[in-house]
């Protein structure tokens, strides 16, 4: 198997145990909430960067390499911000569990915009690194 297929496939499986994990320690969060309604769209933002990085896994194939590896350290990244952050909470509890199911996913939205954001800039202007 080629090194960037490994990469590749590690990244889609990071995504998914990522998507999966932090799915289940925001019900865990909320298990006492008794709106359906609430606990389905702190699902979908919770699950929204997750679901942009599988999107534009779609298109990796189409991009530059620079920005199809930056992609690929995005997907990890998402999935180690938000298991730290709501692992964090599980375990220690402390911040209001809507402050931090709110702000984790702004988090790695900003971390998704902010790594391919630049590495598309720069692949733009030097397309030959």
């Amino acid at each position: 198997m080629a090194e960037g297929s490994t990469l590749r496939s590690a990244a889609r499986l990071s995504l998914i145990a990522g998507a999966a994990g932090s799915v289940a320690l925001m019900l865990r969060a909320g298990s006492r909430q008794r709106s359906v309604l609430l606990i389905l769209l702190f699902t979908g933002w919770v699950l929204s960067p997750f679901l942009a990085l599988a999107l534009a896994n779609l298109r990796a194939s189409r991009m530059p390499a620079r920005v199809r590896g930056a992609l690929y350290g995005a997907m990890f990244g998402v999935t180690a911000v938000s298991l730290i952050v709501y692992g964090s909470h599980a375990v220690r509890g402390g911040m209001k569990a809507g402050f931090v199911y709110l702000v984790g996913p702004a988090m790695c939205w900003l971390l998704i915009v902010v790594v391919l954001g630049a590495n598309a800039i720069v692949a733009r202007r030097h397309p030959t690194h």
